[in-house]
């Protein structure tokens, strides 16, 4: 009966852990309005773009579907995104970058006091609907703007991993422990001329300081209580059986 009673508080205590390793899922990253980063004449990286409210993160989330194997990435900013495609020429203004730590991770943004801010590939979305992921383009209407958000839906293989960079810092990582990080960038400096790539492009992060987790979908992860049933049935199953054939 000991033995018994040990499987059914084994498998309870596999119950619980399942329910909190699936209640870790990451929520939608909550951005504070009008957290613009600053422009300091002596410090280098310092933002020099304009404040922009297409460039303000209020939320960002990124979803994983399991199931099909695809991402989808979500942003919403304080302005229309209509603000970062100049109204006379078409040109761009802005873009979005979403940081993918697969694994390897380098801490390129250290200079700037994030370290915890990894990533080892780059995303990126643009405000007329297009995007690119290591010079390949996002395939056609995966990408969706709306009023003050930008999303895309992407196949898993359409985000692989890269190739070791040469300052990584850690190995591969599953699918589901890929983590994130939105960064939008600005083309133009307060003046309207352009400001050539780098961290003085960068207007925002979010979150500020770290990256996150992609949330799962629920079609691919079964219900807390649905999963508790199923291990505790199967637990109680097997213990049947072990004590019966410990009898005979």
């Amino acid at each position: 009966m000991r033995n018994m009673r040990f499987v059914l508080i084994t498998g309870c205590a596999l119950a619980v852990l399942f329910v909190t390793v699936t209640g870790t899922q990451a929520a939608s990253i909550v951005d504070p309005a009008g957290d613009l980063r600053t422009f300091a004449p002596n410090v280098p990286g310092s933002y020099a773009g304009p404040p922009n409210p297409a460039l303000d993160v209020l939320s960002a989330s990124v979803v994983l579907d399991a199931t099909q194997q695809f991402l989808t990435f979500n942003a919403t900013m304080v302005g229309p995104l209509s603000g970062l495609i100049d109204p006379t020429t078409g040109a761009l203004l802005g873009s979005y970058s979403w940081g993918i730590n697969h694994g390897y991770a380098n801490n390129n943004f250290s200079q700037l006091g994030l370290p915890d801010i990894l990533f080892d590939a780059v995303l990126t979305l643009n405000p007329n609907g297009t995007g690119t992921y290591r010079g390949a383009s996002a395939p056609a209407g995966a990408v969706a703007v709306v009023g003050n958000t930008i999303s895309a839906t992407l196949p898993v293989s359409f985000v692989a991993p890269p190739p070791p960079p040469a300052n990584a810092i850690g190995p591969l990582l599953p699918l589901a422990l890929w983590s994130y990080n939105l960064w939008p960038r600005s083309s133009i400096r307060t003046d309207g001329t352009p400001l050539g790539f780098g961290d003085a492009q960068i207007a925002d992060f979010a979150p500020d300081t770290t990256t996150f987790l992609a949330t799962t979908s629920a079609a691919a992860v079964p219900e807390p209580a649905s999963s508790v049933l199923l291990i505790g049935g199967f637990v109680a199953m097997t213990g049947r059986r072990w004590l019966k054939r410990r009898r005979s």
